[in-house]
């Protein structure tokens, strides 16, 4: 999986969301918020093609957190960005 081109992750009020550049420049109107591992996940796919297996391996090196919390954070990360269609 990754991000597919035209979506990018800023920080807006001190929060991380995710816009959509449109073709002219501009942003739309929607966004989604992301939570710091979301965040984390986010710049993981950005960066290269990551397997769930690779995203759940540095959801775990990189926070305290128990391997099952990590696959509840990792699907509802994967499902909400394939439904507004934001990974390939």
């Amino acid at each position: 999986m990754k991000i597919k081109e035209g979506f990018e992750l800023v920080n807006r009020s001190g929060q991380n969301v995710v816009i959509k550049k449109e073709k002219n420049g501009m942003q739309s109107g929607s966004y989604i918020v992301l939570t710091e591992t979301a965040a984390f996940l986010w710049r993981l796919l950005k960066e290269k093609e990551v397997t769930k297996t690779e995203m759940l391996e540095a959801v775990l090196d990189n926070f305290n957190i128990s391997t099952v919390l990590a696959l509840g954070d990792i699907d509802v990360f994967i499902r909400t960005m394939r439904e507004n269609g934001i990974i390939e």
